[in-house]
């Protein structure tokens, strides 16, 4: 079996859009959180990826090279802002967390890893944090699917996600440059059946994987912890990353 040629990063962030939107209504992520079973068809994911580019590219002015810290328990949020940092060609430094939804749940951010100084933009459930006060924009978002808005008091300067990506446009507006995440898998969909992954959290610590299966006109299922056999079974999952 032979590998299929490796994405051009040139062009990955069109393909992917262009792949979710040919799934049309099928389910590209199920998600079993807070809120019982979410899903996104492919076009719906397609259109959050969008509102989330124009937000960033239009109100938040976000440049290629640009680093976000995403400061979030695993998520299909922090999922959707990952793939709208990289269309853009900004950098995603994923803070580790492990509360779902829950900010107490982890020790207060100090700094993020790696050594990040200054991040240009927090994208955070805890605006109030010693990490918000040193980037250039807090993103405040509500780790919770329905939520219609961040539920807690913000910040000065800090915004409310999710009640200015809403007001995004449904069409992308921007020429995306190179894409700056992590190479697909390309051999995703060899077997010739789109896969369907069973993702551990949102699938970013499996990011090439799940690129990869999204691609190929497949989908994600998780968080893989509170997936039963069974469930696993009616979603359709073909493996697990």
């Amino acid at each position: 079996m032979t590998s299929s040629p490796t994405p051009d990063p040139s062009t990955t962030g069109r393909a992917l859009l262009a792949a979710l939107e040919a799934l049309g209504p099928t389910p590209a992520l199920a998600w079993y959180g807070e809120a019982s079973r979410i899903e996104l068809s492919g076009h719906v994911l397609a259109n959050w990826v969008i509102k989330a580019i124009g937000h960033l590219h239009d109100e938040v002015a976000l440049e290629h090279g640009d680093t976000v810290v995403l400061d979030l328990a695993p998520h299909w949020k922090r999922l959707v802002l990952a793939l709208a940092t990289w269309s853009l060609g900004g950098e995603v430094v994923l803070l580790p967390r492990t509360g779902a939804g829950d900010p107490s749940a982890d020790d207060a951010a100090a700094a993020p890893p790696g050594g990040v100084e200054d991040p240009r933009v927090v994208v955070t459930d805890r605006p109030d944090s010693a990490l918000a006060d040193t980037a250039d924009e807090v993103l405040a978002v509500q780790g919770v699917s329905l939520a219609p808005r961040y539920d807690g008091e913000l910040p000065p300067l800090a915004r409310d996600w999710l009640v200015e990506v809403r007001g995004s446009s449904d069409r992308l507006g921007v020429a995306l440059p190179a894409w700056s995440g992590p190479v697909p898998d390309a051999d995703a969909g060899l077997t010739g059946t789109p896969p369907r992954l069973l993702v551990t959290g949102d699938g970013l610590e499996a990011a090439p994987r799940v690129l990869g299966a999204l691609l190929a006109g497949g989908g994600i299922v998780g968080p893989a912890a509170v997936v039963t056999p069974e469930r696993a079974e009616v979603e359709g999952v073909t493996d697990r990353s």
